[in-house]
């Protein structure tokens, strides 16, 4: 089965915010970054903004597509692509809002790198935020 997906890495000074997901049914327990399926005939970027409000209570602004990558769920194994964009803008205080995941946490791309996380999205972050030298 393939999934669709639109994803989001948030950028702020720096560092990624990421979240743990809830899920024992896709990515169980894994660290994601924020997003959600499309709805049939949805474009990507309107997903982005649904899921994120949904997610984090957050309106996104501006979103940039990034690209697409696919990933196999270690716990399902259902194949997913991703529609993967950076956001930099938004409006509100992010926090969780639905029950997707249990913690959020801002990390440096070191740290996110170490994390249980997609290598694809490891790959994103390393070209995203530059390392200090």
């Amino acid at each position: 089965m393939l999934h669709v997906t639109a994803t989001a890495l948030l950028l702020k000074e720096g560092r990624v915010l990421l979240g743990r997901r809830t899920s024992t049914v896709r990515f169980a327990g894994m660290w994601d970054a924020f997003g959600g399926h499309l709805v049939p005939c949805e474009e990507p970027s309107t997903a982005l903004i649904r899921e994120l409000k949904e997610e984090l209570g957050i309106e996104v602004v501006g979103p940039r597509f990034l690209g697409i990558y696919e990933d196999v769920d270690p716990t399902s194994r259902d194949l997913f692509r991703h529609y993967l964009f950076v956001v930099t803008r938004w409006e509100g205080d992010v926090r969780i809002a639905n029950e997707e995941h249990s913690e959020i946490r801002w990390f440096t791309p070191s740290d996110a790198v170490m994390l249980d996380l997609a290598p694809s999205l490891k790959d994103s972050i390393r070209r995203l935020i530059p390392t200090k030298p």
